[in-house]
């Protein structure tokens, strides 16, 4: 995932989840980019090419831990 792609991503993400939602482009996958709100790590984000298309998936795991 490029930089501009995490970009206009991360206002999407902004504009229907949280006004928080930071994308950061992984360094060593570059089909991904991580998601975080403020300094918390939450999901991450995949770039996904099929048949001519692209499209984004987010990707978030929830500790049972961390339930109330």
């Amino acid at each position: 995932m490029t930089p501009e792609e995490a970009k206009r991503v991360q206002g999407y993400l902004r504009s229907v989840l949280n006004p928080g939602i930071e994308l950061k482009v992984r360094a060593r996958a570059g089909d991904s980019a991580e998601v975080y709100v403020g300094e918390e790590f939450i999901a991450v984000c995949y770039r996904i090419d099929d048949e001519g298309e692209t499209s984004y998936q987010l990707q978030m795991s929830i500790l049972a831990e961390d339930l109330d």
